[in-house]
């Protein structure tokens, strides 16, 4: 048999990460289907793939890190594929990130949950394109909310004065919680991607001087700028957002302490 290429390798380190994915999901992991599916797609045999998936768990062990139940280690893999191996696997766990404590945690269960239901895999091109656009329009926030907030902000992010209508979100300073979270005073304008530091708790607004406060993690970044920098109010002092509710998300900050 040929010696396995580098899309062989990466389709073995993608199923192996897939079955994880489920098994953390709680979902139903049926192995055999895995390696007849990979076996139609390359060629191979099912014992072959079978065996290259032990040849993961090897290198998980070997890195100190958990392999899939029933896929005992097998170390006869060969230098140059073991190599291959740890590279991929690194390629594909998890990212570096900044964020910590129970975000974290909540952020994983949600990734494996999201990677288990298949989310990420669209059937064909428009599919994609609906599944980007619903996430770009839950992100922006309800309607009514964002438009409030585009007209409290003139339409421009509280952190960073960005002026592009699109690029803007309602972001809720306080999680959802009904109806009535949906208040000027429970929100801010902001940029996506400050809309998703501010989500993860690595930007946030002292509550008293109203300033920018940014995670030390992001001091050696382009975020560093907005540091110490007044949060913008809006047109209205009655819309400017809620100090209690400010003190409450630098609260869930845990670099604060």
């Amino acid at each position: 048999m040929s010696r396995w290429t580098e899309d062989e390798l990466a389709a073995a380190v993608e199923a192996y990460r897939h079955m994880e994915a489920h098994l953390a999901n709680g979902s139903d992991l049926e192995k055999a289907k895995v390696y007849r599916e990979l076996a139609e797609r390359h060629g191979r045999s099912i014992k072959a793939w079978e065996y290259r998936m032990q040849n993961i768990s090897h290198v998980l062990d070997r890195a100190g890190k958990s392999w899939l139940p029933g896929l005992r280690p097998a170390a006869n893999v060969g230098a140059k594929i073991e190599v291959q191996l740890t590279r991929l696997l690194a390629r594909t766990g998890d990212a570096p990130t900044s964020v910590s404590g129970p975000t974290k945690e909540l952020l994983e269960r949600q990734t494996r949950a999201v990677e288990a239901s298949g989310e990420f895999s669209a059937s064909n091109d428009v599919e994609e394109r609906d599944r980007v656009l619903a996430t770009i329009v839950r992100r922006r926030g309800q309607p009514s909310f964002r438009k409030s907030l585009l007209e409290a902000y003139v339409g421009r992010c509280a952190m960073t004065g960005c002026d592009v209508v699109d690029a803007l979100e309602a972001a809720h300073i306080r999680p959802y919680s009904g109806r009535t979270s949906n208040v000027v005073s429970n929100g801010l304008l902001l940029r996506a991607d400050i809309h998703t530091l501010f989500d993860l708790y690595l930007i946030s607004v002292d509550p008293t001087a109203l300033r920018i406060l940014i995670n030390p993690s992001l001091r050696d970044s382009v975020y560093s700028e907005l540091s110490g920098r007044p949060l913008a109010l809006p047109a209205h002092p009655k819309q400017s957002a809620n100090p209690q509710s400010l003190a409450w998300h630098f609260s869930r900050c845990s670099w604060s302490d």
